[in-house]
């Protein structure tokens, strides 16, 4: 019987970091910085001198957000709205289209859209 619970327990101990691998190596990573004009954007890659902030994208499957912008964030989405703290990081999940507006902004400020399919 001790045999069998320790047989177990190590076949957890093997398949849950295997699972969280799986898990995150499939969400894709997505900053909203500060930049001027417009205030926000989504920076989407690029290095020094090349670097590429676009107001509207598209991707597959769960996305993680991180707020590298000055003040919170409000994304309204499928599944209503929720803030984004500054530095804070925000798994979205479910597809359709999110709305990304940052706390108190100006008319004038970029008002960026993410769509999950």
């Amino acid at each position: 019987m001790r045999r069998l619970i320790l047989i177990g327990i190590a076949a957890l101990a093997v398949a849950a970091p295997l699972a969280s691998t799986a898990a995150t190596s499939s969400t894709s990573k997505l900053m909203v910085a500060m930049r001027d004009p417009g205030c926000h954007w989504f920076y989407v890659g690029g290095g020094p001198g090349h670097r590429r902030f676009v107001k509207a994208v598209t991707r597959t499957g769960p996305v993680s957000l991180v707020n590298l912008d000055e003040a919170a964030l409000i994304i309204k989405g499928p599944r209503g709205t929720r803030h984004e703290a500054v530095g804070a990081k925000v798994t979205l999940r479910a597809k359709g289209l999110y709305k990304i507006t940052m706390v108190k902004q100006a008319s004038d400020d970029n008002h960026l859209r993410l769509t999950i399919k």
